[in-house]
C-alpha cells in the first residue's frame, strides 16, 4: 500500500484545520417561561426553537456542529468550503432572530435568542463518544465566539470585528464593546449587527479599503477611461477585466464608477454571489431595480412604453422582486429566454435616455442565466450603446475573449510598485526600511496583501517586525484557505506535500517523493495546475502561484499532519542521500524536516554538519541563523544532552558570530564549558576559556579577560597545542595593549609571526574565517603604528597584504587594508589612507565583518575629516550609528567612534557637542579598563578644551605634564607630538 493512502493518514482524514466562521445560538428565557409546562410540552417548544436555528443555518450552509440543552454550536466555510462563509453566518444569524421576534413558537411571551458569530483558525475533528461520532470544533476562534455571543442581547446578533471585516456587504452595526481574547492580541470589538443591505445595485464592493492609493495598474485603467469616454460619446465598448482574487478588480470598477459620474454618465452593478450562483437570475434583484429607479417609472410604466408582452411584464415583476416565482408553469429553457429578453429591453431603454456602464463582478460566481444574459449584450454592445466590463477570476470555462473586445489581465505588482504602495499607505506614519522590506517580500506583489500587511503592521507599531510565521490577515487567510478547500483525494494530499517541501520544488524531486507518497503522482500534478495552485517555470521548477498560498497551506495542516508529513518527507531525502549524494538534500534541509519531524537528535545532527560546511566556506553569514537554531533544538531536547549540544554549537560557530559582532549570545554556553560544568574534553574546555578571556575583552574587561587566559596558559602548559597556543598569544596581545603594556604586545607578535612563517603563514587551524598570520601581523601593525614605530609597522603590514591577497581571503584581506590604512593615516599620508580605507569600509559592509565595523568607519571619517569632506564624514558616522555595531564592541575601536564624532563636532563649530563627546570617550576607556586608549582619550580632551576656550591654559599645565610623562614612558609618540603641539606643556 502506498503511504499516501487514507489509511496510513488517518489524521488527513481526521483532523483539519480551516479558516471558518463559528455561530453559537442561544435560546434565552427558557427556564422562566417553560418552568411551569409539562416536560413534554417543554420538549416540543424547545425542538421548535431549535428547529428554526438549525433550518436558518441550514439555509445559509452551515453545518450544525452541536446542540446542548438550548444552544447551537454551528461552522460555515466547511463542507462546503465557501468563500462567504461569513456573510452567511451573518444571515443566518439575522434570519433566527427575526423568525424568533415574529413568535413562531407558538407561546406568549416567546423565547428569544442570542447571536455570536465569529471568524478564525479552527481545527475540526472526528471525536468518538458514547453516543457514536460527532464532528467537533475546537481553537482560540470557537472561544472567542462563545465570549461574542455573551454579549448579544436578546432577539441580537453580535458580530466580531474579524467577522464583519469579512462580510464585504453594506451592513448596519453598532459597536457593543471591545473584549479583550488574549494577553497579546489587541482587544477585538463586537457589534450587534442590525442589518446586512444586499439589495444594492448602485455600489460596488472592495475587498479591502478603497482608501489606499491605486499603484500598478496605470494601463487597466487608462483602458476603462476610454471606455466609459466612448460610452459618454454613445459609442458601446465592451471589456474583461480578469486576476486572482486580491488583484484589485473591485476597486478597478469602483473607480470605474467614479470616472463614470464625474462624465456625466450612469452605471449598475451586477454582483455575482456564491449564495446566489445556483439560483437562475438570482443576482439581478439589485439590478433591476436600480435600472427602474433610473428610469424614474414604475414597472407597469416601463412593460408599457417598452411594449413588453404579458410574460415579459411578469418577468419584469418578478425579476425586480428578487422571488423565482414569476412564469412557474413556463420550462426553464422558456424563461430563460424571457427573462434574457426583458433585461436587455430594459437595459436599453436606460441606454437611450443615459450613457450607462453595466459593471459585472465576480463574474465567475454569477449564475449560467445571467451570463449568458451578459455575454449576450457583450455581443450587441456597439448596437446598444451600452459599456460593459466584466471583471472575473481566471477559469478555463469563461470565454470572455469571444465576446468582448479587450480583455485585461491583473499580475502581481512589482516590488517597485509594492514599496510606493506601502509607502504611500503608511503616509507621514513612515514604517522602518526593514519592515517595508519584509512586507514586500512577503506578500509578493499581491496587491491585496501589501495592504493587508501594511495596515496591520500600522496598528502594532511602525516598527515591529515582520515574520514569516506570524498569522495572516483574516481576509487573506479566508481567501487562500478556499483555493484549498476545493481540492480533494491525492491533489490535496499533494498540495500539502508541497507546502510541507518549500517554495520551489524541482519536478524530480516532486515525482520522486510524490511517488512514493500517492498511488498517481502525474494526475495530483495536473489537478494542481488546472486549480493554478501549482505552475512550473522554465527550469522544471513547481511552485505555488503564490506564495502566501504555500504559507496558508501549511497552516491549514494540524500538527499531527505537519509531523507525519514531515517524518515522510525526511525518510526519502535520508534514504535518497546513498544515491543521489549529499548535494541533493542538503545538510540544512534535512535538519529543517527532521526538526519538524520532532526528530531532535537527527536535526541537531545535521544541523551540526550544516554548520561545519558553511565554516569551512566561509558563510559566516549562515552559521549565525544555523547556531540560533541548533540552540532551539538543543532546548527543546532539553537535560544534559541539550547543554552539551549548545556547548557544541557555540564552540563552532564562535569565530563566525566575531566577526558579525554576535559573539556575546555564546556566554552562557561558552562560560560553562570553561568552567568545567561537564566534560568536553581539555582541548574544547582550553578553547572556552580562550573565548571567554577574548569575551570579556571585547566586552570591556581586559582584567577579567586576563584571568581566563591565565587559566588557558595553564591548560596549554600541561597539554600544547599550535592552534591553541597562537589562539592563545592573539587574545593575550589584545589584552595586552588595552592594559597599556605595549613591549608585551609586540613581543607577542613578534613570537607569533616568526612561529607562523614558512609553512603556518598561511595556516587557518580548521577556523577559515580568518588566518591567525594576518591576524597577528595586521594587530602588531596597527599597534606598531600607534607607538609611532613606522618602519616596524610597514613591514608586518606588508607581509599581512601579500599573504592576504595571494589568498584570496576576504576576512584576513580586511584585517591587512585596515591596518595599512591606519599606518598611512599615523604616518599623515591621508589621501593614501583615505583610498584604502574607502575600500576597506565598503569591504566590511559588503561582507557584514561587522566586528571591524565601528574601526573601520571611524579610521575613515577621520581621514574624511582631514581632507575636507564634511559631508561624506557625517554619512558614513550617521549610517555607523544607526547599525549601532559601536554599542556592542568595547574596545579602542568604540574609542575611535567617540573620537571621530567629536572631531567632526569640532569643526562644524558644535563645541557642546564635542566636549559632552570628548566626555563619554574618556568615560567610555575608563570604564572598560582601556587604560592604553585612555590616553589617547586624555588628549583628544585637552584638544577639545583648548578649541572650544573651556578652560584657562594655567589650568591644564600640571594635568598636560603628567600626561605627557605617561606618554613618554608607553612610547606613544604619536600622542607626544599632539600634546606638545597644543603649545600648554612647559618647554614645549
Amino acid at each position: 500500500m502506498k503511504r499516501g493512502s487514507d489509511q496510513a493518514h488517518p489524521a488527513i482524514a481526521g483532523e483539519q484545520v480551516r479558516f471558518a466562521t463559528i455561530l453559537f445560538a442561544d435560546i434565552v428565557g427558557s427556564t422562566r417561561l417553560l418552568g411551569a409546562l409539562d416536560p413534554e410540552d417543554v420538549r416540543d417548544v424547545l425542538d421548535r426553537a431549535l428547529r428554526i436555528v438549525k433550518d436558518a443555518i441550514h439555509a445559509m450552509g452551515g453545518l450544525v456542529l452541536r446542540v446542548q440543552g438550548d444552544g447551537v454550536m454551528a461552522v460555515f466555510g466547511f463542507r462546503p468550503a465557501v468563500e462567504d462563509h461569513a456573510l452567511r453566518a451573518a444571515l443566518a444569524g439575522r434570519q433566527i432572530v427575526e423568525e424568533m421576534r415574529h413568535g413562531l413558537l407558538g407561546i406568549v411571551p416567546s423565547p428569544s435568542v442570542r447571536v455570536g458569530i465569529h471568524s478564525g483558525l479552527v481545527l475540526l475533528r472526528w471525536q468518538e463518544n458514547d453516543f457514536g461520532t460527532m464532528l467537533d470544533v475546537v481553537g482560540h476562534a470557537a472561544n472567542v465566539a462563545g465570549q461574542v455571543e455573551r454579549r448579544a442581547g436578546e432577539n441580537g446578533v453580535a458580530i466580531s470585528a474579524t467577522t464583519l471585516d469579512l462580510i464585504g456587504e453594506a451592513c448596519e452595526v453598532h459597536p457593543i464593546e471591545a473584549i479583550s481574547i488574549s494577553e497579546t492580541a489587541a482587544p477585538l470589538t463586537v457589534f450587534d449587527l442590525r442589518q446586512i443591505d444586499m439589495a444594492r445595485g448602485d455600489q460596488v464592493n472592495v475587498k479591502g479599503s478603497a482608501r489606499h492609493p491605486l499603484i500598478g495598474r496605470e494601463t487597466a485603467m487608462a483602458a476603462l477611461n476610454d471606455l466609459v469616454g466612448n460610452v459618454a460619446r454613445g459609442n458601446g465598448q465592451a471589456l474583461a477585466i480578469v486576476g486572482d482574487a486580491g488583484m484589485g478588480k473591485s476597486r478597478l470598477l469602483a473607480e470605474t464608477a467614479e470616472v463614470a459620474e464625474a462624465q456625466g454618465a450612469r452605471f449598475v452593478t451586477v454582483r455575482g454571489s456564491e449564495l446566489t450562483g445556483d439560483v437562475p437570475f438570482g443576482c439581478l434583484a439589485p439590478t433591476m431595480r436600480h435600472l427602474i429607479e433610473l428610469l424614474g417609472r414604475d414597472n407597469s410604466d416601463i412593460a408599457l412604453e417598452a411594449r413588453l408582452t404579458h410574460d415579459e411584464a411578469e418577468c419584469l415583476a418578478g425579476l425586480a422582486a428578487g422571488n423565482q416565482t414569476w412564469l412557474s408553469s413556463a420550462s426553464p429553457g422558456e424563461r430563460r429566454r424571457i427573462a434574457i429578453a426583458t433585461a436587455r429591453t430594459v437595459l436599453r431603454m436606460v441606454a437611450r435616455e443615459m450613457p450607462l456602464v453595466v459593471l459585472a463582478d465576480d463574474f465567475q460566481y454569477i449564475d449560467g442565466e445571467t451570463q449568458d444574459l451578459l455575454r449576450s449584450l457583450a455581443a450587441a454592445v456597439r448596437l446598444s450603446g451600452l459599456g460593459l466590463v466584466l471583471a472575473s477570476r481566471p477559469a478555463p470555462d469563461l470565454f470572455l475573449d469571444d465576446v468582448v473586445e479587450q480583455t485585461i489581465g491583473l499580475g502581481n505588482l512589482s516590488p517597485d510598485q509594492a514599496l510606493v504602495l506601502i509607502t504611500r499607505i503608511a503616509g507621514e506614519r513612515a514604517l522602518l526600511p526593514e519592515l517595508v522590506e519584509e512586507i514586500a517580500n512577503r506578500s509578493a506583489g499581491l496587491p491585496l496583501a501589501v495592504t493587508e500587511f501594511t495596515t496591520a503592521a500600522m496598528l502594532r507599531s511602525v516598527d515591529a517586525r515582520q515574520r514569516g510565521d506570524e498569522p495572516l490577515p483574516s481576509r487573506l487567510e479566508s481567501l487562500f484557505t478556499l483555493r484549498l478547500d476545493g481540492l480533494e483525494g491525492e491533489a490535496a494530499r499533494l498540495a500539502y506535500l508541497c507546502a510541507a517541501l518549500g517554495p520551489t520544488i524541482s519536478n524530480e524531486r516532486l515525482h520522486r517523493i510524490g511517488s512514493a507518497l500517492l498511488n498517481n503522482v502525474d494526475e495530483a500534478i495536473a489537478r494542481l495546475v488546472e486549480h493554478r495552485i501549482l505552475v512550473f517555470d522554465h527550469l522544471s521548477q513547481a511552485r505555488f502561484t503564490h506564495q502566501l498560498l504555500q504559507e496558508a497551506a501549511y497552516r491549514t495542516l494540524s500538527r499531527v499532519e505537519r509531523r507525519a508529513l514531515h517524518a515522510s518527507i525526511y525518510a526519502e531525502l535520508a534514504s535518497d542521500s546513498a544515491v543521489y549524494g549529499p548535494s541533493d538534500a542538503t545538510q540544512a534541509e534535512l535538519a529543517a524536516h527532521a526538526e519538524r519531524a520532532d526528530l531532535l537528535s537527527e536535526a541537531l545532527r545535521h544541523l551540526w554538519k550544516a554548520c561545519g560546511q558553511a565554516v569551512a566556506l566561509a558563510a559566516i553569514e549562515s552559521i549565525p541563523r544555523l547556531y540560533e537554531r541548533a540552540c532551539t533544538l538543543a532546548d527543546r531536547l532539553g537535560g544534559t544532552e541539550g547543554i552539551r549540544q549548545r556547548a557544541r554549537f557555540a564552540l563552532l560557530a564562535f569565530d563566525a558570530l566575531q566577526q558579525l559582532s554576535q559573539e556575546q549570545v555564546t556566554r552562557p554556553d561558552m562560560e560553562a564549558v570553561a568552567r568545567g560544568d561537564f566534560d568536553m574534553g581539555s582541548d574544547q574546555r582550553t578553547i572556552a576559556r580562550i573565548n571567554m578571556a577574548l569575551l570579556d575583552w571585547i566586552n570591556g574587561a581586559p582584567r577579567l579577560a586576563r584571568g581566563w587566559l591565565d587559566q588557558a596558559e595553564a591548560d596549554l602548559a600541561q597539554d600544547f597545542s599550535m592552534p591553541r597556543r597562537v589562539y592563545a598569544d592573539i587574545t593575550g596581545t589584545y589584552i595586552a595593549y588595552s592594559l597599556a603594556e605595549p613591549d608585551d604586545a609586540l613581543d607577542r607578535v613578534r613570537r607569533l609571526t616568526e612561529g607562523l612563517r614558512g609553512g603556518h603563514a598561511a595556516e587557518t587551524f580548521g577556523a577559515v574565517v580568518v588566518i591567525p598570520h594576518i591576524l597577528a601581523l595586521s594587530f602588531g601593525g596597527w599597534y606598531a603604528a600607534d607607538l609611532g614605530q613606522t618602519e616596524l609597522a610597514q613591514a608586518w603590514i606588508d607581509e599581512a597584504l601579500a599573504i592576504s591577497y595571494a589568498h584570496q581571503h576576504n576576512y584576513s584581506r580586511l584585517l591587512a587594508d585596515l591596518a595599512n590604512g591606519f599606518q598611512h593615516y599615523r604616518s599623515g599620508r591621508i589621501d593614501i589612507a583615505l583610498d584604502i580605507l574607502t575600500k576597506a569600509h565598503d569591504h566590511c559592509l559588503r561582507h557584514r565583518f561587522l566586528g571591524f565595523e565601528p574601526a573601520a568607519v571611524s579610521w575613515l571619517a577621520l581621514c574624511l575629516i582631514e581632507t575636507g569632506d564634511i559631508a561624506e564624514a557625517q554619512r558614513v558616522l550617521d549610517a555607523s550609528i544607526a547599525r549601532g555595531n559601536f554599542l556592542r564592541i568595547r574596545t579602542s575601536a568604540t574609542y575611535y567612534h567617540y573620537e571621530a564624532r567629536t572631531r567632526l563636532a569640532l569643526t562644524l563649530g558644535h563645541h557642546e557637542v564635542a566636549l559632552d563627546l570628548s566626555a563619554q570617550a574618556l568615560a567610555h576607556c575608563r570604564d572598560c579598563g582601556e587604560a592604553m586608549h585612555l590616553h589617547h582619550a586624555r588628549v583628544l580632551r585637552e584638544e577639545v578644551l583648548l578649541a572650544t576656550g573651556t578652560a584657562e591654559p594655567h589650568e591644564r599645565e600640571r594635568e598636560q605634564a603628567e600626561l605627557m610623562q605617561a606618554l613618554t614612558e608607553l612610547g606613544l609618540v604619536p600622542l607626544q607630538r599632539k600634546l606638545a603641539a597644543l603649545q600648554l606643556v612647559p618647554g614645549a
